[in-house]
């Protein structure tokens, strides 16, 4: 009598063969129920992502005003952003680099700036937006861009040593609770430097190219008012690219001016020597 077997839907008729084959159903069952679960479970993970990312992302626009690449020192500005779907956030801060140009406070909330307690004219605010209750908040900033000099003195003596901020400067950085919601930066031109490199750039004689290279050494050590100094003493020296001797001989380099200069110090001393022999041949025919 056959004994028969059931998988699933399919009956088989219990033989070594059989017994072969609904093993191998019974693996491919269990790798399809698993991999139906691992699909499952991907797709929700993408689901909750995207729902996570689109629900209470805080967005930051620029309505009014420019961002130039870059700002020399003291240039003023002011433009305004508006920040949306804050309706799931509890803090708002914003920060900039620039600073308060005159009485004008760095930023204007409008009709909210009677519910801020927080000081405007500071380069960092934070709000509490549970006491604002807005999802959408606009904001104007005004300032002019900072000095990047800080200067040392060294001591009780007269000597000052100046060093400059390089790093790339805000003119906002805004984030909804801990989260970055909009940068824009900006490069600051600073005056100091500016001058120097237009003031080196005026010294055209080139024996003066060794000690321009000093100058600039002592303007990178903090030296930016000796260095600038020394700059328009040079940039002020007039001469022409060449001498003319007598003039008809043409002088391009410094060492003939040294040669000639030896030879008339020679020639002073032996027309000196002659005229004095001379005379002292004279007085002595005369006793």
């Amino acid at each position: 009598m056959c004994t028969l077997v059931q998988v699933g839907s399919r009956e088989y008729i219990r033989t070594p063969r059989a017994l072969e084959i609904i093993e191998k159903d019974g693996e491919l069952m269990k790798i399809n129920h698993f991999n139906l679960i691992i699909n499952k479970k991907i797709i929700l993970l993408i689901l909750f992502i995207f729902f996570v990312n689109n629900s209470s992302a805080a967005t930051v626009e620029l309505t009014s005003g420019n961002l130039p690449s870059s700002l020399r020192e003291g240039d003023q500005i002011n433009l305004t952003v508006e920040i949306k779907e804050l309706q799931d956030n509890d803090l708002l801060t914003i920060e900039t680099s620039l600073t308060p140009a005159g009485a004008k406070p760095l930023y204007d909330f409008g009709e909210l700036n009677a519910f801020i307690n927080e000081n405007r004219y500071q380069q960092k605010i934070t709000l509490n937006l549970s006491s604002l209750n807005r999802p959408v908040i606009h904001v104007a900033i005004s300032g002019k861009a900072p000095d990047a000099g800080n200067n040392i003195k060294c001591g009780n003596s007269d000597l000052i040593i100046t060093k400059f901020d390089t790093t790339k400067l805000k003119f906002y950085e805004i984030h909804a609770d801990d989260k970055l919601t909009g940068i824009e930066s900006f490069d600051l031109i600073i005056l100091k430097k500016e001058n120097f490199e237009n003031s080196l750039q005026q010294i055209r004689w080139s024996q003066l190219d060794g000690l321009k290279k000093e100058t600039r050494n002592l303007f990178d050590l903090g030296l930016v008012n000796n260095a600038q100094i020394l700059a328009n003493e040079m940039k002020n020296i007039q001469l022409p690219g060449n001498l003319l001797l007598f003039g008809l001989i043409e002088i391009k380099d410094s060492t003939w001016l040294n040669i000639i200069f030896l030879i008339s110090i020679l020639t002073c001393f032996i027309i000196g020597y002659l005229l004095g022999s001379r005379k002292q041949y004279s007085e002595d025919n005369e006793d």
